[in-house]
């Protein structure tokens, strides 16, 4: 009877050594979605609305991205939190009301869900709203406001949009489509993410630690307006040189030097 007790004890005392012992399951980094993008165009006389947006709230914003769909590799590496995505067609500049009404959504879904180790921030970045300079910075810095500045910040953009010194000081990493007409805007999207999940799995940053990764500078560029097809001038840049060859000095150069991703912005 007394071995019989003593086995039991020395069981229990096995299970709990190998609970204590065991490593806590790591959480997974937690990452927002939120963005509204636009292309603008101030010589229009009419006005977006919102329902121009079309905007997409929580799950449903997981269809506007087919590398996040439930069977995807992306989905399950991280705790994606998606708050709000809003994509209009190209039009006249944003209503005020419109703009605030959308931006204050997304704001409150962010103080809601919170806290974030990273944010995928969907934009066009040539959105014009009346009354306002620099919508995408304005929205950002609000939105920073509400995630504070240890949440990496990994925005996706049009090569045509403007990267204001707003939007760069609030962005961590920017990725830009490379061509144009943008066959590849669905393929930046997910460089953008993969590139915000390899920061934070590598553990280079967290809520507690934001270095600096983001690096903005002029390239001083002139673009014939005379002698060239038009279309080849102003839809096609990054197909032809020296833009195109910046581009391609991917990947061994942006190795070299510890990069992971190069942007021209027009």
């Amino acid at each position: 009877m007394k071995r019989f007790f003593l086995l039991i004890l020395l069981g229990c005392l096995i299970i709990g050594y190998g609970a204590v012992c065991q490593s806590p399951a790591k959480s997974l980094p937690r990452i927002a979605i939120a963005g509204l993008g636009i292309e603008s165009s101030t010589f229009s006389p009419a006005l977006t609305e919102e329902a121009a947006f079309h905007a997409k709230y929580g799950n449903e914003i997981f269809s506007a991205y087919p590398f996040l769909a439930a069977d995807s590799p992306l989905r399950h590496k991280v705790e994606w939190v998606p708050a709000i995505v809003g994509k209009s067609l190209p039009g006249g500049a944003v209503t005020r009301a419109a703009y605030e009404s959308l931006a204050g959504k997304i704001l409150d879904s962010l103080k809601k869900n919170g806290p974030y180790d990273g944010l995928f921030f969907d934009i066009h970045g040539a959105m014009s709203v009346v009354g306002l300079d620099d919508p995408e910075g304005d929205l950002i810095k609000r939105i920073r406001s509400v995630i504070g500045t240890k949440t990496i910040v990994s925005t996706s953009m049009d090569l045509h949009g403007n990267v204001s010194m707003t939007l760069a000081a609030n962005s961590d990493l920017i990725t830009c489509y490379r061509m144009a007409p943008h066959e590849d805007a669905m393929a930046t999207k997910q460089r953008a993410v993969e590139n915000l999940i390899g920061v934070l799995k590598a553990g280079r940053a967290s809520r507690h630690t934001r270095p600096g990764y983001l690096s903005r500078c002029y390239c001083p560029a002139k673009r014939p307006a005379q002698g060239l097809n038009p279309e080849k001038v102003f839809t096609r840049p990054l197909r032809l040189q020296p833009a195109s060859r910046v581009l391609l000095m991917q990947p061994s150069g942006l190795v070299m030097r510890g990069q992971m991703n190069r942007a021209i912005t027009q």
